[in-house]
C-alpha cells in the first residue's frame, strides 16, 4: 500500500485550516501532517518535519503566500507547493507560480478538487484551477519591442511529440505518469520537457503549462 501523502497547511484563518482538515481526513490517499499560521511557521515546522507537499495561502499577513513559496524553494527546492487563493487572485497567482509554485486551487473548490489538485502537485504535475483565466496570468500583453517568454517570432516550433507532452503537463500529470501514457521512458519525458522548457524560453513545467493554455493556436493541425 502507498504511502499518504503528507501535507502541511499554512493558512493564517483558523476556521479555514479546520474546514479543510475536516476535508481531508475521510481520504486515505492524504494525510495532514502539520499547519501552521503564517510563513515563519511554515519553515520552522519544516525544520523539524517531513511533508510531500505544502497548501499554501496566497494572502497572509507579514510574509505572505509568495514571499514563504520563495523562502521555501531555496531551502527545499524539491519541496511541492499549492497556492490556494480566491477568485480575484490574478496577479498574485502569476507571481506565485514564479516564485516555484506547481499549480493553484480556489479556496471555494469542492473537496474532490481540491484531492485532484494535491495528487497532480504532490506527483510532480501541475494543476491550474478553475475560475480565472490563464490568459490573465501572462507577464504582460506582448508588444514589439518586448515579446513576451515563449513568444518568440513565428512562435516556437514544437515538434508534434512535444506537444503531446506539454498537453499531458497542462492536465497536472508527472513525468511518471506521462511515461506510462506515451509508452516511454521517464528519462525520454525529462529529456522531451527540456526541450520544451528551453524552445518556450520559461523555467518551469507550471509556466510551460501556462503557455500552452494561453496559445492554442500553435498546436499542430491533427
Amino acid at each position: 500500500m502507498e504511502q499518504p501523502i503528507r501535507v502541511l497547511l499554512v493558512d493564517d484563518h483558523p476556521l479555514f485550516r479546520q474546514g479543510v482538515r475536516f476535508c481531508l481526513e475521510d481520504n486515505p490517499q492524504i494525510e495532514l501532517a502539520g499547519e501552521a499560521p503564517d510563513g515563519p511557521g511554515a519553515l520552522r515546522w519544516l525544520n523539524e518535519h517531513r511533508a510531500d507537499l505544502v497548501l499554501m495561502d496566497l494572502r497572509m499577513p507579514g510574509m505572505d503566500g509568495i514571499q514563504t513559496t520563495t523562502a521555501l524553494r531555496k531551502r527545499w527546492p524539491d519541496l511541492p507547493v499549492l497556492m490556494l487563493t480566491s477568485e480575484d487572485g490574478a496577479s498574485g497567482i502569476r507571481d506565485a507560480l514564479n516564485a516555484g509554485a506547481g499549480g493553484y486551487c480556489l479556496k471555494d473548490a469542492p473537496p474532490e478538487e481540491l484531492t485532484r489538485a494535491i495528487e497532480a502537485v504532490a506527483g510532480g504535475g501541475t494543476y491550474l484551477g478553475r475560475g480565472v483565466d490563464p490568459r490573465v496570468l501572462r507577464e504582460e500583453p506582448p508588444t514589439a519591442s518586448s515579446p513576451t517568454p515563449g513568444k518568440t517570432p513565428g512562435g516556437p516550433e514544437l515538434t508534434p511529440r512535444e506537444w503531446e507532452v506539454l498537453d499531458l503537463v497542462a492536465q497536472g500529470l508527472g513525468n511518471r505518469q506521462i511515461a506510462a501514457r506515451l509508452t516511454v521512458s521517464e528519462k525520454t519525458v525529462k529529456t522531451h520537457m527540456a526541450h520544451i522548457l528551453d524552445k518556450l524560453d520559461v523555467t518551469t513545467r507550471t509556466q510551460a503549462a501556462l503557455w500552452a493554455h494561453n496559445h492554442p493556436e500553435r498546436r499542430p493541425l491533427s
